[in-house]
């Protein structure tokens, strides 16, 4: 057969099954049986040319590997550990390799076959759920305490837990991405203490037959007092005020020195006055009282005596859980 008449039976083949069928013919250009084809990627990862197992291992190595190390994420300071196999991470390699086979991309584009990747977010939950009552900061009450005779307040403090329903819709993304080198915070809910400010504090001397209300640390005002006699002394420590009454009506204590007295009510012959502050020490409150002569002497039976009028502005300062401080 003459050069000629090869040249045109080119040409006329190259004229009925067209330019890409004829490349089809060229074993140059098409793939081995088995292999994918150019320009295909995996999450990120070209796996052109390569076979299912070798696609298969290489996404293993590149893409899954890194992302079931620990992820390092930080709440208010402290450094966590997430696992993700731990909360269920779990990656369908063979799925993504299949996809990537059966891609059949024009000369010259690239198509990138998502790996599917999945997280047990009630798995992740639970987790988060349980390092949550590790890492929570918690709020501090606004405290006082007595440093000599001068009450010393603490202030309060905001607390932070972790939001674990905003912190399982994070990482549940997170997780199925490239680990970054700078660790993600989680997110915080911050916490409101319960006592934001002391308010007015009580502050009894006995050896000065003084008592001093206060506002967190600045006096407000003093008053005389009477308190306790030897023999019925005026306890020490720590307490609080846990009952107010105006007008009250006296009842004798269980005591030999009330022996045969009735209950007295509201009037000026009352041994209460027109106030009565009642503390948690046992049968101690603070009272005005009719016998105004013995405002500043050891003269009760326990009780903080004081003048009516100066026990009517005290009652009005002062509300249940005010600290007492007697010394």
């Amino acid at each position: 057969m003459s050069a000629l008449r090869i040249a045109t039976r080119a040409a006329l083949i190259i004229a009925l099954v067209g330019p890409a069928a004829a490349m089809a013919q060229d074993p140059a250009t098409t793939p081995p049986a088995g292999t994918i084809p150019a320009g295909v990627s995996v999450a990120g990862t070209d796996v052109s040319g390569l076979s299912a197992a070798d696609a298969r291992a290489k996404i293993l190595s590149l893409v899954v590997v890194p992302r079931r190390h620990a992820l390092t994420v930080t709440f208010r300071g402290r450094t966590l550990q997430i696992d993700p196999d731990a909360v269920g991470y779990r990656a369908d390699v063979d799925a993504a390799v299949q996809s990537a086979l059966a891609q059949a991309p024009a000369p010259g584009a690239t198509v990138d076959v998502p790996l599917p990747q999945q997280i047990d977010r009630a798995t992740l939950k639970g987790v988060l759920g349980w390092r949550a009552g590790r890492v929570a900061v918690p709020a501090r009450d606004a405290t006082v305490r007595l440093v000599g005779l001068t009450p010393k307040v603490t202030r309060a403090t905001f607390g932070y837990s972790l939001d674990v329903a905003a912190a399982t819709t994070f990482l549940a993304t997170r997780l199925l991405e490239a680990h970054p080198a700078t660790p993600y915070a989680l997110p915080a809910t911050r916490v409101t203490p319960t006592r934001t400010s002391v308010g007015p504090v009580i502050v009894v001397s006995r050896s000065q037959f003084k008592l001093r209300l206060y506002n967190g640390q600045k006096r407000i005002r003093t008053y005389p007092v009477a308190v306790g006699q030897p023999a019925y002394p005026t306890p020490t420590g720590n307490y609080q005020i846990i009952e107010k009454q105006m007008d009250p009506t006296w009842f004798p204590p269980s005591s030999p020195w009330a022996a045969g007295l009735g209950p007295i009510p509201p009037g000026s012959g009352n041994p209460l006055g027109t106030r009565w502050i009642g503390t948690s020490a046992p049968g101690i409150g603070m009272h005005g009282t009719p016998n105004s002569s013995s405002i500043g002497s050891a003269a009760s039976h326990g009780c903080i005596r004081m003048y009516i009028g100066d026990a009517e502005n005290l009652y009005a300062r002062v509300e249940l859980g005010t600290p007492v401080f007697i010394r």
